[in-house]
């Protein structure tokens, strides 16, 4: 299997100017640039630098993706933008973490999969929808993190054995989880596109969901009331930081106006354990494999009640189309229409009246090997 690795970073605020694109250009003598993306894919060799520098450098969204199993998201952010103390509950340092690299914060999801990956690669080319995210965190909005330390939490339970002591304080499974985000029960198409990439079991996503509060949208907020209670300073900070345009300058003042807002938050319910959460991912897989295999039933049902009523100008199909003569045509029109009838025919446990009609035709055209061998194949001769 050949190597493949693609690199790709969005510039999602301000353009580059002309001077970074020549110094981003610089980096590789086959990167693709412009004035706010940059990409470059590698069959043998890699890239010779930090890619990560060159995020934090240059842009705001970053995606990495390998065939050997290896795949990357990464955001900066100025620094101030974000809590990242808030978000440390949900770090797990081998596939969610955040440094300062080039005067940014830089947070970072890894996946690390020794099976590789064997599907189409362009379908691993997401940034453009999984780059929304960043957003959603400036907004407060924790979602995708708390779902990545689901994720990472499902990879570590592969070191630990289910039937722990539960008194034990090292028993990986009474560990809590982190505060649960609003939302969880109405997922973005960002935060879809990211469990897919990562591959993240969505049993356990709904599990977590039962107890996540809906979703505040922000353009039902109202910030009016809010305005007021900034200082003088505060108002001329912000308006000339929207005047200059100066990145995440909005979604600093969003913030702000939220963090007076707190009298309505809700008490947060009770946490859950890791082992509670899983065992609640198997209830809910088994619960959904039921009604799948219940509603495949029903369908089989209906279908052969529908069958049952053709059931007599079936038979009549077949005779005609076997007056078409003898050819390989004719003969896959027959078969299928026969097809139909052995399974009506076992739903209907008359299996040897299916028999006796098809010994029939075979009598008829007994010298058409050709379609006798066909139902011989398929044991109905």
């Amino acid at each position: 299997m050949s190597e493949y690795q693609y690199y790709e970073w969005q510039r999602l605020e301000s353009p580059l100017t002309m001077d970074e694109q020549n110094a981003v250009d610089a980096l590789s003598s086959h990167i693709e640039v412009n004035a706010m993306q940059a990409s470059v894919s590698y069959n043998w060799g890699d890239f010779k630098h930090d890619p990560i520098s060159v995020l934090a450098k240059y842009f705001n969204a970053y995606l990495y993706f390998a065939n050997w199993g290896s795949y990357d998201l990464a955001f900066s952010f100025p620094k101030g933008l974000i809590n990242a103390v808030a978000l440390e509950v949900y770090f797990d340092e081998e596939h969610v973490n955040i440094r300062e690299i080039e005067g940014k914060l830089v947070l970072k999801f890894e996946k690390r999969d020794d099976d590789g990956y064997g599907g189409d690669y362009e379908e691993q080319n997401h940034l453009s929808t999984l780059s929304r995210l960043r957003d959603d965190i400036i907004q407060g909005d924790h979602r995708v993190l708390y779902i990545a330390w689901l994720n990472a939490m499902a990879e570590q339970a592969d070191w630990y054995e289910e039937d722990e002591d539960e008194d034990d304080p090292d028993n990986f499974y009474q560990d809590p989880e982190p505060p649960v985000p609003a939302g969880l029960n109405e997922l973005s198409l960002p935060l879809r596109t990211f469990m897919d990439a990562f591959e993240i079991d969505p049993f356990l996503v709904s599990a977590a969901a039962e107890r996540s509060p809906n979703l505040l949208s922000l353009k039902g907020q109202d910030f009016a009331p809010l305005i007021s209670r900034l200082s003088r300073q505060e108002c001329d900070e912000f308006l000339l930081k929207i005047a200059n345009a100066e990145p995440g300058a909005v979604a600093a003042l969003r913030q702000k106006l939220r963090s007076f807002d707190k009298p309505n938050e809700k008490k947060q319910p009770k946490l859950r354990t890791i082992g509670e959460l899983f065992q609640r991912a198997e209830e809910l897989e088994e619960i959904e494999r039921k009604w799948v295999a219940e509603e495949r039933h029903k369908n089989h049902i209906a279908r052969m009640e529908k069958l049952e009523k053709e059931e007599p100008q079936l038979w009549l199909d077949v005779e005609r189309v076997l007056t078409g003569g003898a050819k390989a045509s004719v003969y896959d029109e027959a078969t299928e229409i026969l097809e139909k009838l052995y399974g009506l025919a076992e739903y209907k446990e008359e299996g040897f009246r299916f028999k006796t009609q098809v010994q029939r035709f075979v009598k008829q055209y007994d010298r058409r090997l050709a379609l006798i061998t066909r139902w011989e194949r398929k044991g109905w001769v």
